[in-house]
C-alpha cells in the first residue's frame, strides 16, 4: 500500500526593520522680543528688530546623550531679497536621563532695513542632525509696514511733492505759498545701479526757476548718498527746504531736481511747479 504525502513549503515572514522617525523642524515663531509670544496678525514696521525661533524633533541622541544640530535662518523682503546673511546656530550638548523630554530651540534675531518695501516677508530655516545626517527645512511669513516706492529698471525720480512743514505726511494738493514761507520738498530716487557689496553712489542737484525759465537758485550736490551694505537699498529718499524771500514776486515757479547715479552712469531730471501768492 502506497502512501501519498504532500509537503508545503512555508515562506519565511519578511523582517521589517523599524525606521527612526524623520528629523523635523517644527513650530516656527516670530516675536517682538526673545522667547515672546507669536506676533500673530500684528505687523512689523521697517527698521524694527524681530526675533525668530523654531523647534526640532526626532533628532538622534548618541552615546552619552550626545546631541549635535546645526540650523540656519534667513529673512527675505517682499521682493525676495535677503535682508541679512544666513544666521547659523549650533547646538552641541549631552543629555541626561532626566532630559529625555527636552526639545531644542534654535533662535535668531533680525533687524528690518530702515528703507525697504512693505508686504509679506519670509523667514526660511533649516536644521541638520550631524549624527544621523538628516535635514529638515521650512519657512514662515510676517507682514511688514512701510512706504513703497515702485522699482524701475532705469534711474527715475518718483513722488516729487511739496509740503507745508517738515513733519507733514500728506503733500499739498495745491502747492501755494506766501513770500517768506518755508517750502518743503520730498521725493525718492530709484533705479540706480549697484557696485561691489551693493555699493551705491547717488547725488542730486537742486535749482529754482521762475515762469520765464530764469534760474534763481542752484545748489549742486545738495545731497550725496554713498554706502555699502549686505541689503541693496531699494531707493534713496530726498528732502530739502527753501525759504522764500520776503519780497518775492507772486507767480509760478518751479523746482528742478537732477539726480545722478555714478555707479550706473545715469542722470535724470524732474520738475514740479509751485505758486507764490
Amino acid at each position: 500500500m502506497r502512501v501519498s504525502r504532500t509537503f508545503f513549503l512555508l515562506a519565511a515572514a519578511p523582517i521589517v526593520w523599524a525606521q527612526a522617525p524623520a528629523l523635523k523642524a517644527v513650530d516656527p515663531v516670530i516675536s517682538q522680543f526673545e522667547d515672546g509670544p507669536p506676533i500673530g496678525n500684528q505687523k512689523l514696521v521697517v527698521g524694527e528688530t524681530f526675533f525668530f525661533r523654531f523647534g526640532v524633533v526626532n533628532f538622534k541622541t548618541g552615546e552619552g546623550g550626545k546631541v549635535q544640530l546645526t540650523g540656519h535662518a534667513q529673512a527675505f523682503d517682499s521682493r525676495g531679497t535677503a535682508i541679512a546673511a544666513p544666521d547659523e546656530v549650533i547646538i552641541g550638548t549631552s543629555l541626561r536621563d532626566e532630559d529625555k523630554d527636552w526639545k531644542p530651540r534654535l533662535r535668531s534675531q533680525f533687524q528690518l532695513p530702515a528703507i525697504a518695501p512693505p508686504g509679506t516677508y519670509k523667514v526660511k530655516f533649516d536644521v541638520t542632525d550631524e549624527q544621523s545626517h538628516q535635514s529638515s527645512s521650512g519657512e514662515t511669513t510676517v507682514q511688514v509696514e512701510g512706504r513703497d516706492v515702485p522699482p524701475s529698471p532705469t534711474l527715475v525720480i518718483r513722488g516729487l511733492s511739496f509740503y507745508r512743514t517738515q513733519d507733514d505726511e500728506t503733500p499739498l494738493k495745491v502747492a501755494a505759498y506766501r513770500p517768506g514761507d518755508m517750502v518743503w520738498v520730498r521725493f525718492d530716487i530709484t533705479g540706480n545701479k549697484y557696485g561691489e557689496q551693493n555699493a551705491i553712489d547717488v547725488a542730486y542737484d537742486v535749482a529754482v526757476m521762475n515762469a520765464d525759465g530764469k534760474q534763481l537758485f542752484a545748489q549742486e550736490n545738495a545731497a550725496v548718498e554713498k554706502s555699502q551694505a549686505f541689503y541693496p537699498q531699494p531707493w534713496v529718499p530726498g528732502t530739502f527746504s527753501l525759504t522764500l524771500q520776503a519780497n518775492m514776486s507772486p507767480g509760478t515757479y518751479a523746482v528742478v531736481i537732477t539726480a545722478r547715479d555714478e555707479v550706473g552712469k545715469q542722470k535724470v531730471s524732474e520738475k514740479a511747479q509751485f505758486r507764490v501768492e
